[in-house]
């Protein structure tokens, strides 16, 4: 997140349209265009990232998707990753339910299932550590803008993009079309940015490598840290 506020964008916004104190654009107005542009730039590119923190419960074993959530990239309980896995594996019947350190996830209708269910409530030791606690990192949508004064979410290398979109918008407003053109070019450039990053978070960790057809798929499968190739997953 940037440590810049939306009055520090709108301020450059109108600057760089020598609208300073202009009524035709209002702060409510400029502030919607911010969030429409993080919007975009959030969907296109998964930008935006957050890491939630909450306490394990006793007996639960569903969870529900943080708030905005587009993707998840990563859970860990413990501060040990959890291993993303299939709900056919889910050791839950109609009489059992398996208890104990959970040590793997499914999701499910925007749920995350955790395998084992966990079997101790979150707390903090006697240092304030935290004990039986599920950090979820996401790429998320942006939160709504209530106040000029909230932080821009996305990263501070997008700042100029953010004002781009603006200024699109203030010149066809302002029937300036040659104009809006000029930066609609500029924000298109950034959205296609934005959409190759989206492809590096999506590889991961991974190393780029060439598909090699005659040993297999290229994509491998992560089994316990080992990478298995094969035609059949």
């Amino acid at each position: 997140m940037s440590n810049l506020t939306v009055q520090n964008i709108i301020d450059r916004a109108r600057y760089r349209y020598n609208a300073v104190n202009d009524d035709f654009f209002t702060d409510c107005e400029l502030m919607d265009l911010i969030f429409d542009g993080q919007a975009i730039l959030a969907k296109e590119g998964w930008i935006i990232e957050k890491t939630y923190t909450t306490a394990a419960i006793d007996g639960t074993r569903a969870y529900t998707y943080p708030t905005t959530t587009l993707a998840i990239k990563e859970i860990r309980h413990d501060y040990d990753v959890l291993l993303k896995t299939k709900l056919k594996l889910d050791p839950k019947t109609s009489a059992t339910e398996a208890e104990g350190t959970p040590r793997e996830y499914a999701l499910w209708q925007d749920t995350i299932y955790l395998y084992p269910t966990p079997d101790t409530d979150g707390s903090l030791d006697g240092s304030g550590n935290r004990v039986n606690y599920i950090d979820i990192k996401v790429y998320k949508y942006p939160d709504a803008i209530t106040s000029t004064a909230d932080l821009i979410e996305v990263p501070e290398e997008y700042k100029e993009d953010l004002i781009y979109f603006m200024l699109q918008w203030m010149a066809m407003k302002d029937q300036n079309t040659v104009l809006s053109d000029r930066y609609k070019l500029l924000w298109d450039e950034a959205v296609l940015r934005a959409k190759k990053q989206r492809k590096k978070r999506l590889r991961g960790d991974m190393n780029t490598r060439v598909s090699d057809y005659y040993f297999g798929s290229d994509v491998p499968s992560n089994v316990d840290e080992a990478f298995y190739y094969n035609r059949g997953y």
